[in-house]
């Protein structure tokens, strides 16, 4: 067990593992332990050009029910522009993946969470990837958890999330994405659905305003929580065509 931060001055750095099930790094801080989400990090990576192959993250605290106040706890944290992540896993509950800023690249990795579990402003792609929601299942089919919370604060950002070829499972039901930001960007391409996601899809953090200047897209996705039949999308969820 072990708290990491790649400094901002370590840059180039490159973590190999011996596999995602076999090497993991583990810590157990949470907000209201370190006086900030961001602060409850396992692993930070604060350095540009940091890559990562075949090794897991977890933040073993104790899962934040809803409405906990500084419950929130970070696997990983990445803000270093140009970061990639190949067969990596990232195991927590709420806020499991702090994409802060800069540019990312994740290939292959498994994420896991319930409550806004990857969030930040940053512009990422992930490819091929398993997100996994841990949610708690209502009776009565209530939303407990959201895949993604975008940061994009104004139209002068160029940020975003993109998930293309993944794979969306688990328990409970979650939405892909809240308007953290009023500009929040996230988009879900030629991905499998299943049944955890809401059929609204999306939320706009209780703020009406925020529908109008977000940017929440499917393309092409499958499944039993894909758009169409029993999913029906809030008005402001876009279902984008392959020239978009």
């Amino acid at each position: 067990m072990e708290k990491v931060v790649v400094w901002s001055n370590k840059t180039g750095v490159t973590l190999q593992g011996r596999g995602n099930l076999n090497t993991t790094i583990v810590w157990n801080d949470t907000a209201n332990s370190t006086g900030g989400t961001f602060y409850s990090a396992t692993v930070a990576v604060l350095a540009a050009n940091f890559v990562a192959y075949n090794v897991s993250v977890q933040n073993t605290a104790r899962p934040a029910d809803p409405g906990d106040a500084g419950g929130q706890a970070v696997a990983l944290r990445v803000r270093g522009d140009q970061a990639a992540f190949y067969w990596c896993g990232f195991y927590s509950s709420q806020d499991t993946l702090l994409d802060e800023q800069g540019r990312h690249f994740f290939r292959g990795c498994y994420v896991e969470g319930s409550i806004d579990f990857i969030f930040g402003n940053a512009r990422s792609l992930y490819l091929g990837c398993t997100i996994s929601s841990v949610a708690n299942a209502a009776a009565n089919g209530t939303v407990t958890g959201s895949v993604t919370a975008h940061g994009r604060a104004s139209l002068a950002e160029r940020t975003g999330l993109a998930f293309v070829d993944c794979n969306v499972v688990g328990t409970g039901q979650v939405w892909l994405g809240r308007a953290w930001g009023p500009y929040a960007t996230v988009v879900f391409a030629r991905t499998y659905l299943s049944a955890v996601v809401a059929p609204a899809g999306w939320n706009d953090w209780n703020d009406p305003a925020r529908q109008q200047s977000v940017f929440f897209g499917e393309y092409d996705c499958t499944g039993p929580g894909a758009s169409g039949g029993t999913a029906q999308r809030v008005a402001y969820a876009r279902q984008l065509d392959q020239r978009q």
